[in-house]
């Protein structure tokens, strides 16, 4: 054996002993932070049964409940929409799975995955439907939470008890996205998250790539004070920006974008004897991604010196604002009371927009029934607790609507229709395991 052979055999051995001792330090290190690992199975079977007696914006067999459509008369004057309707699902039952009690990092990190039957669509109730997917490192005071999960303006310690679909939908948003999410304890009381999120099944209207096509997150900031036992609020700031078009017909690129902002205020307290009482409120640009009132398109270039449609083009937001309190009442015995209320309203934009429609949608804008200018509900609720596994649940939902026949140039009402309510009447049966 030469001794240029001998040489490299020599250096091989050495680099497999390093690359050993390695293997099994790192190996130690993650057997030494590991704890006993924990596997939890968890969910619920709900059975839920609902009776309209007003035809109304609804999804997924009825159980989500946006509110009344607009009057619809026929020749003899008699409004169609008003007619009965009564449906079941047991679509919104989860399954979930929790991984827990590994520590990598000095941090102690948790897994989760959760998922219901609602389906991604209308077309797919009945298939499983990804809700929450992530995993969170937690160290003394801060976390980072990576994958999918609620977005920030679903507030998790500030939440209606209602028995009706979404804790208060449409009025509280409903928004799960991919996202990076860290917390930072900044006292025994105050925490500031921080979000960067991209939109997985709840988009905002228009062209589905149009956040992935500006190239930018939706960046959000929460502070949040309190105690969630006692009393607890706080602020969350969000900016978003969409990218349309890349291109017009001719393949001229596209550059513009539209940005838009929200503000939300959260508050809850719990005052003793039974009594609590949770308020969410938020305002903003295009909040459709939320499942709220809004949209954007193109504006109106009659008094532009480009009027060439194929060109570049700049948009504006339709702006809203939605609000929801939530009151607990003192419990007797195994029964729980409740009572919910929000309000919704359509702002419109700020300026003059093109409403040129081909085949009854807007050629040049994406926008949730423009035409609505707000929406409220109020909702007392019975709860029967028959274990902590074991509940029965009682609604009434009273919601009124308020239509434009016609609007201006920017969304708001020329001329309304009288304002329809439906009666709602809800069911919950349901099982946790």
């Amino acid at each position: 054996m030469n001794k240029k052979l001998k040489c490299k055999l020599l250096t091989m051995k050495k680099a497999i002993v390093i690359l050993s001792v390695l293997f099994i330090s790192v190996s130690s290190f993650v057997k030494a932070q590991e704890n006993k690992v924990t596997y939890k199975f968890g969910g619920f079977i709900e059975f839920k049964s609902y009776f309209d007696d007003y035809r109304s914006r609804v999804s997924r067999y009825d159980h989500i409940y946006f509110y009344p459509l607009a009057p619809k008369l026929n020749t003899a004057g008699e409004d169609i929409n008003s007619t009965n309707s009564l449906n079941a699902s047991v679509a919104t039952s989860r399954l979930s799975f929790t991984v827990s009690g590994i520590k990598l990092l000095n941090a102690d990190i948790t897994s989760y995955i959760e998922a219901d039957f609602t389906g991604s669509a209308e077309a797919y109730i009945g298939m499983l439907n990804i809700r929450h997917a992530y995993f969170n490192l937690k160290w003394e005071k801060s976390a980072l939470l990576i994958g999918q999960t609620n977005h920030l303006t679903m507030v998790n310690e500030v939440t209606p008890s209602t028995v009706a679909f979404g804790a208060g939908y449409p009025f509280n948003p409903l928004n799960r996205n991919m996202q990076l999410q860290y917390t930072a304890s900044l006292s025994k009381n105050a925490k500031l998250v921080l979000a960067a999120s991209m939109f997985s099944g709840h988009n905002s209207l228009g062209p589905a790539k149009a956040q992935a096509q500006a190239g930018l997150p939706n960046l959000q900031a929460q502070l949040k004070f309190g105690d969630p036992a006692k009393v607890f609020g706080g602020l969350t700031f969000s900016y978003k920006l969409l990218k349309p078009r890349t291109a017009d017909a001719q393949n001229n690129l596209i550059s513009t974008t539209i940005g838009s902002y929200d503000i939300n205020a959260f508050f809850r307290a719990n005052l003793g004897k039974g009594f609590g009482i949770k308020w969410w409120g938020i305002y903003g640009e295009n909040l459709s991604h939320l499942g709220i009132i809004g949209g954007y398109g193109r504006i109106d270039n009659t008094f532009s010196s480009n009027s060439n449609e194929l060109l570049d083009y700049k948009y504006d937001n339709i702006k809203s604002y939605s609000t929801w309190l939530d009151i607990d009442l003192p419990s007797a015995k195994n029964f729980s009371f409740g009572i919910f209320a929000g309000l919704q309203k359509n702002l419109g934009t700020d300026e003059m927009m093109d409403k040129t429609m081909a085949s009854g949608d807007y050629t040049y804008g994406y926008y949730k029934d423009p035409n609505l200018v707000w929406f409220s509900r109020i909702s007392p609720r019975i709860v029967y607790n028959l274990s902590k596994k074991l509940i029965f649940g009682v609604e009434y939902s009273l919601s009124h609507a308020q239509w434009a026949k016609s609007t201006d140039m920017t969304f708001k009402a020329n001329e309304l229709h009288p304002v329809n309510h439906n009666n709602r009447l809800e069911f919950i049966a349901k099982y946790s395991f």
